[in-house]
C-alpha cells in the first residue's frame, strides 16, 4: 500500500498524528562548530567553481554502530496515535554492537569494513581506537585506493 495512502487513512480519517521517538542521549553542538560549518561548505562550494570535478575525488565515508540487542535507530522513526505517547527508548549504556564503516566516491564504493578483533572465543566485536582507525585505513582503505588507481 503507498505511503500516501496510509497517510490519507491515518492523518484525516483516524485522527492520528505521527510523533517522534525521542532518544534518551543528544549529541550537543559546541560553540563555534557553526562558524567551522560555514567556512568548509563556502570552501567546498569555492573549490567547485574552480576545478567541477574535484569534488568526484574526495572519499566520502561514514561509520554505523549496529548494536545487537535489537535497539533501532528511531532517527526516521514515527508512532502514529491519536495523543503524543511521549515514548523513549531505554538503551543500556555499553551494549553490544558492530561498526562498520563504508566509504565512496563518485566512481566505486569501498566496502563494508567490520571493525572486529580475533580472540581465543573467535571473531569480536570492538570499539573503534585511534590504532584500530589507522590500521582500518593501512590494511583496507588505502590498498583497495591503490587498486582503482587513486594513490
Amino acid at each position: 500500500m503507498p505511503y500516501s495512502t496510509v497517510r490519507k487513512i491515518l492523518r484525516p480519517i483516524l485522527d492520528f498524528y505521527p510523533y517522534k521517538i525521542k532518544p534518551v542521549h543528544v549529541h550537543l553542538l559546541q560553540d563555534g562548530d557553526s562558524q567551522l560549518r560555514t567556512t568548509f561548505a563556502l570552501e567546498f562550494l569555492v573549490r567547485i567553481v574552480v576545478d567541477v570535478i574535484w569534488s568526484w575525488n574526495i572519499l566520502w565515508s561514514d561509520k554505523a554502530h549496529l548494536s545487537l540487542n535489537g535497539h533501532v535507530n528511531t532517527h526516521n522513526c514515527r508512532i502514529w496515535a491519536t495523543e503524543n505517547p511521549h515514548a523513549i527508548q531505554e538503551q543500556p549504556l555499553h551494549s553490544e554492537k558492530v561498526t562498520i564503516w563504508c566509504g565512496f566516491t563518485a566512481t566505486f564504493i569501498i566496502g563494508p569494513y567490520f571493525f572486529e578483533e580475533i580472540t581465543a572465543n573467535g571473531i569480536q566485536t570492538c570499539s573503534v581506537t585511534g590504532y584500530r582507525y589507522r590500521d582500518m585505513l593501512r590494511e583496507f582503505v588505502i590498498p583497495q585506493l591503490q587498486q582503482h588507481g587513486c594513490l
